[in-house]
């Protein structure tokens, strides 16, 4: 008889009230937008990245990547690229465009940054400045936090002009 009481115990002890409390305190957050010193050290993650590409430091650039091999692509050589996954890892490209190519001043605008703990994503509008013209694009970034640093997990751009 103990056996087939079981059960249905259970089943009590998950509709009670102390359970539904547990419940509702996990409930989900009205916003992620990251605050406090995590969002200082996201904003000065962004600025050493513009710094770095318009002084074409990539010693400097490469500290703020998680590795050399993260997902790292211009929208359109990724969607059309016959390789499947691997043809998200383009860092190599734009390395040698970016350090490698005529200089060029970055700056970023439009951004907005959410977090939940460890993960942050970015996204904003960056706009390259050179003697040849202006163009621009849409940026969204992963971030990790790694050992307490913030490092970029991954990067998908659009680029116009």
């Amino acid at each position: 008889m103990t056996r087939k009481l079981l059960p249905a115990m259970a089943l009590l002890l998950a509709l009670s009230p102390c359970c539904q409390a547990q419940a509702a305190s996990t409930s989900v957050p009205s916003s992620f937008e990251s605050t406090g010193v995590d969002r200082l050290a996201i904003e000065a993650l962004l600025d050493t990245y513009t710094r770095s590409v318009s002084t074409k430091d990539q010693a400097l650039f490469e500290t703020l990547l998680l590795d050399k091999q993260i997902p790292f692509s211009d929208v359109y050589s990724a969607i059309d690229a016959p390789d499947g996954p691997a043809a998200t890892h383009h860092y190599d490209a734009f390395r040698r465009g970016v350090f490698g190519g005529p200089p060029f001043t970055q700056k970023f605008q439009d951004i907005h940054i959410t977090q939940d703990g460890p993960l942050a994503q970015v996204s904003l509008v960056f706009v390259n400045t050179s003697p040849a013209g202006t163009s621009w694009g849409w940026k969204t970034l992963q971030l990790l936090k790694a050992s307490g640093h913030w490092k970029i997990a991954s990067e998908f751009y659009t680029g116009h002009g």
